[in-house]
């Protein structure tokens, strides 16, 4: 689990400040390909991380304000809980915390 950690962290930091293809995070993380693309496809139905641009396969890619929580998350903490509620569900709780 920590080495899933670390990469993910590895994943996050290459992306801070910037826009990204997961080639470049490759490049900069070492990481294999499949990983790092599979490591995306997670994030980004997460709302971690958005995608800024597309043509054809050509993805860029940027870190949110929630991914860069995450991030600080990842760095200061030994043990991290997450909650992942989706959409939907975030939805109707923020209209019943309204009501």
């Amino acid at each position: 689990m920590r080495a899933f950690r670390e990469r993910l962290k590895s994943i996050i930091e290459a992306m801070v400040g910037k826009v990204v293809t997961p080639g470049d995070v490759v490049a900069s993380t070492g990481l294999p390909r499949y990983e790092v693309l599979a490591t995306f496809h997670v994030l980004e139905a997460l709302g971690l991380i958005e995608l800024v641009n597309e043509k054809g396969n050509y993805r860029v890619y940027k870190v949110t304000g929630l991914g860069i929580k995450l991030l600080k998350a990842l760095q200061s903490a030994e043990s991290l809980e997450l909650e992942v509620i989706p959409k939907t569900s975030q939805a109707e709780a923020e209209a019943e915390a309204e009501a």
